[in-house]
């Protein structure tokens, strides 16, 4: 899996101008048909997705590239996910953001679980994204809790990727800064800042 921008226009272009670099080598990717077609619960209405499947010319390992509205193995946008870790920060508990996303009860605990278990890496993940975007950041204040810290080191990271790279939305960028692994079962690295 390659997290791409949301513009499959774009992705395309890039794509066939061997301009996407396979994640598992050095190599270039190539179109390679369609991924499974999916549907992805936005904050609005249901999305049909049809993500674009690439080929290595050098590995010929095959990767889905999944829009950067997106985390991988979850069926709602990342900008839904986000918001219920923010609301989860400001001390609302799974069922009343539940309620308030119109999501399963289940479905938000599970979430905030994942996101409190990896609170310690994904603050560390983002201060090393945050230190190499902006080089005049000298220190990051602690926010009192490990929910608050790891948000606060997102919400700086991604601010300094914005200024740098230009405007994207906050949960498009986490996606794209984790490899779509924000909430991932697996102990696989993030992709680093270089």
């Amino acid at each position: 899996m390659l997290i791409v921008l949301n513009d499959p226009a774009h992705v395309e272009r890039e794509l066939l101008a061997g301009r996407l670099a396979c994640p598992h080598c050095d190599g270039e990717l190539a179109p390679w048909g369609h991924a499974r077609q999916r549907t992805l619960r936005t904050t609005t209405q249901p999305a049909e997705l049809h993500p674009r499947r690439a080929r290595c010319s050098t590995c010929k390992k095959t990767s889905v590239l999944l829009p950067d509205i997106c985390l991988g193995r979850r069926v709602d946008e990342v900008a839904v996910i986000g918001r219920a870790l923010l609301e989860k920060a400001a001390g609302a508990g799974h069922r009343t953001i539940a309620v308030l996303l119109a999501r399963p009860a289940e479905t938000v605990r599970d979430w905030l679980r994942k996101f409190s278990s990896r609170t310690l890496l994904l603050q560390e993940h983002f201060h090393r994204w945050a230190f190499a975007l902006d080089a005049r950041l000298e220190q990051i204040t602690p926010q009192g809790s490990p929910t608050a810290d790891a948000l606060e080191a997102i919400g700086l990271a991604t601010r300094a990727a914005s200024l740098l790279f230009g405007p994207r939305p906050v949960w498009s960028w986490v996606s794209a800064m984790t490899g779509g692994a924000l909430l991932s079962n697996t102990s696989s690295p993030f992709p680093a800042p270089h």
